[in-house]
């Protein structure tokens, strides 16, 4: 099929639109309405062009082509008819373009003077429109919106919320929020980018920069292992705000909350902005060549008493150096896997996690199962691509759980199971799962980072794989963190060089104690002791008996403050370099956003100058050239993790405690982002089984350990799972909550 535009032939496709024709082959049709990725509704009639045969001008975003179809994009009828489309639209709306944060970036602007007019016949006095507060991220002018809709499908179709909707008939429409309340999608702030006005703006960003000042820089995303694409954009050195960078892979064109508005936390309070030395009871400033003598020294006394642990928030190239160093000392024990207490597993698991199939496959599922994650919350992008699925290939989801959800997306079956029937529910040995699926189908089983905190997180692991394999299905391992995939093939693990090279040992068990007694050094990596460790008390403990506490890190807590003997002041993502390898093992470079503040510095730098000061000879090319020869050497084929002769974890009469995994806690920025915090992570509860009785004051006390917890939170109560207590806590824990997963008594 062909068409003619402005009198030059295209090539088209059957149920392609003229709009699409036209974008396709860089031909400019206003619109205001339409956007690529939802539905058509051609209700602001901005789009409006000449189409031979029709006796009016046709909608472009809406008309379907024909083979043969002229259409008229400039003549004398599609300007007329976009000229009074124009003028109309711009009846009530306010002339204060010198005070929108939309300025300059504005469709309105720009469409009104190419196609406006420079007077109107309408004298009537405008209206105007009280705003409302729908929270802290989205701010409303909604005098100046259009009721383009895009917000209001957005939310029905991609974010699968209905938020906003249109209330009202003629001149009293309106966009707002149902029942007076605020935006609680983690997808939220998408809006801000589809309004074609000034109506929702950036709270974080409003007033603050005109869009002409500001620089644009790319980068990726720190907050979860997807790592979605990101334009920053910069005025005076700070980071004005944050916008999606499309990308056909990864993130199309949206971003979640945290991504968006996770930049918030980098001014915090908390900030440790230069090198800190203990004396005393206190930790004062210094420099970088005494904290840089003193763990030199460090390592060469406790080198065989030493555990190093990582974030998997770090970059490549400080996890390369960091296990460099430590290796080279002859320091064996390091990881990254603070919140996991679970190792069996360890030496059978890929060398690379990942998600196993590219997201854009996604839509091609004809199952798929998800096994103890919330993924409108943890992976919001995630869930966009499991909408499209049941969309257009009507893919069935089934969802196993230890707590009770809520999703974005229709479940097929959702079961609510402690840890013990989780791993008996895909036993294929034993009994069948409650999932009957169609082993000739495509299928996928998604197996969430929460699950790495169980105490039996390797025999869960061992049985879905096996079931997986019997099945016929896939499996995929979502990342704890934005670099979790990195962190196994940089070799942060105590049992593997970087490329997954096994390191000899005696011990064959597979036991693995991440903290240990004899332990005298410990060097804790862009970690806090509080929030990022599977037990707190247990960690806390080791920094009171430990010899020398090394701290590299961006944020002062209570126990840093407490128990450090040094700390290297960090600087946070958006103010280094450096790679992230994502969860389709694709990795991905970042540039400096914004310098560091204060004496913070790049962890690489810092890594690589006390790398250096033992003779070697690195360089930041160097490792990059290693880096990337490691992984082109790298080749897995599938996550399956299969354990022979597992024992199961036993059972016992006590409750199961789980704490519920906060993707607002999942590195130091972000749990410091108190917008995001306020909007997306204000309920803090304590939950017990129905047929179990606890007093109704607010402090609830557990017996955990040999120590007593006193929670003083939220009662809540549920049925399922059955012996288990669920515990969830905000992103900066105001009180202690012990392990994530153990055995307590009421």
């Amino acid at each position: 099929m062909h068409i003619y535009i402005n009198d030059t032939k295209y090539e088209v496709s059957e149920n392609d639109t003229i709009i699409q024709v036209a974008d396709r082959n860089e031909i400019h049709i206003p619109r205001f309405c339409y956007h690529k990725r939802l539905s058509i509704v051609a209700s602001c009639r901005m789009c409006l062009v000449d189409v031979e045969g029709a006796k009016y001008p046709q909608p472009a975003c809406s008309t379907l082509v024909r083979d043969g179809m002229k259409v008229n994009t400039t003549n004398t009828s599609a300007s007329q008819a976009q000229k009074n489309t124009m003028e109309f639209l711009l009846i009530n709306h306010p002339l204060d373009c010198p005070i929108c944060d939309q300025a300059g970036e504005c469709e309105l602007q720009d469409v009104s003077l190419e196609h406006g007019d420079y007077k109107s016949a309408y004298n009537e006095i405008k209206r105007t429109v009280i705003d409302k507060d729908i929270g802290d991220l989205v701010s409303t002018e909604m005098t100046r919106c259009i009721h383009c809709s895009r917000c209001v499908r957005f939310g029905e179709e991609v974010a699968g919320i209905k938020e906003l909707g249109m209330t009202g008939r003629g001149e009293e429409t309106k966009i707002e929020t149902f029942i007076n309340q605020g935006l609680s999608s983690q997808l939220s702030g998408n809006v801000i980018d589809l309004c074609p006005v000034g109506a929702l703006n950036n709270s974080l960003y409003k007033y603050s920069a005109r869009t002409w000042d500001l620089k644009q820089t790319s980068s990726i995303s720190s907050n979860d292992c997807l790592g979605s694409n990101i334009f920053y954009h910069t005025y005076k050195d700070e980071i004005k705000r944050c916008i999606p960078k499309e990308d056909e892979e990864i993130n199309l064109s949206w971003l979640s909350d945290n991504d968006r508005f996770g930049y918030e936390g980098i001014k915090s309070d908390d900030r440790i902005l230069h090198p800190l030395i203990r004396r005393g009871d206190n930790l004062e400033k210094t420099d970088f060549n005494t904290i840089s003598d003193y763990l030199i020294e460090s390592l060469k006394l406790y080198s065989k008493k030493s555990c190093g642990i990582m974030s998997a928030q770090s970059s490549c190239e400080e996890m390369y150096l960091f296990q460099h160093l430590l290796r080279e000392n002859n320091i064996g024990k390091i990881d990254h896997r603070s919140k996991e207490c679970d190792f069996r597993y360890q030496k059978n698991f890929p060398t690379i996690p990942s998600f196993d199939i590219k997201l854009s496959e996604i839509k091609n599922l004809d199952n798929i199962i998800i096994i103890g994650t919330n993924v409108s919350k943890e992976f919001p992008i995630l869930s966009i691509y499991f909408r499209e699925a049941i969309k257009n290939n009507d893919t069935s989801i089934f969802s196993f759980a230890t707590y009770e959800f809520e999703e974005n997306f229709p479940l097929k079956k959702s079961h609510v199971l402690n840890s013990q029937e989780l791993a008996d529910c895909f036993n294929t040995s034993t009994t069948e799962t409650n999932v009957d699926i169609d082993k000739t189908g495509n299928n996928l089983i998604i197996l969430g980072p929460a699950i790495s905190y169980l105490s039996n997180y390797s025999n869960i692991l061992n049985n879905i794989s096996r079931y997986a394999e019997s099945n016929n299905m896939k499996l995929s391992l979502l990342g704890d963190q934005a670099n979790t995939s990195g962190a196994w093939a940089m070799g942060i693990v105590p049992h593997r060089l970087p490329g997954g090279v096994a390191i000899n040992k005696t011990d064959k068990s597979g036991n693995y104690e991440l903290l240990s007694d004899t332990d005298d050094l410990l060097v804790i990596y862009n970690l806090e002791p509080e929030y990022d460790f599977s037990d707190d008390n247990k960690i806390l403990e080791k920094l009171k008996k430990s010899k020398a506490n090394i701290f590299f890190s961006s944020y002062m807590t209570e126990s840093i403050k407490k128990y450090a003997h040094i700390v290297f002041p960090l600087s946070t993502q958006v103010e280094s370099s450096g790679s992230y390898i994502n969860t389709n093992k694709k990795l991905q470079q970042y540039e400096k956003i914004i310098n560091p503040l204060g004496e913070s510095k790049d962890g690489a730098d810092i890594l690589l100058t006390i790398c250096n000061s033992f003779d070697s000879s690195l360089t930041h090319e160097g490792v990059k050239k290693s880096i990337r020869a490691i992984l082109a050497k790298i080749n897995v084929n599938n996550n399956f993790v299969q354990i022979a002769n597992l024992d199961n974890v036993k059972n016992s009469n006590f409750l199961e405690k789980i704490v519920i995994r906060n993707p607002n806690s999942s590195n130091p920025t972000l749990r410091r982002c108190n917008s995001l915090l306020n909007t997306h992570d204000n309920d803090d509860y304590f939950s017990i089984p129905l047929d179990k009785t606890v007093s109704d004051n607010d402090k609830i006390i557990l017996n955990e350990n040999n120590n007593k917890l006193k929670l003083t939170i939220k009662q809540k109560k549920h049925a399922k799972p059955i012996n288990t207590v669920l515990v969830k806590i905000g992103g900066t824990h105001k009180e202690k909550i012990g392990a994530y997963n153990t055995e307590v008594d009421l």
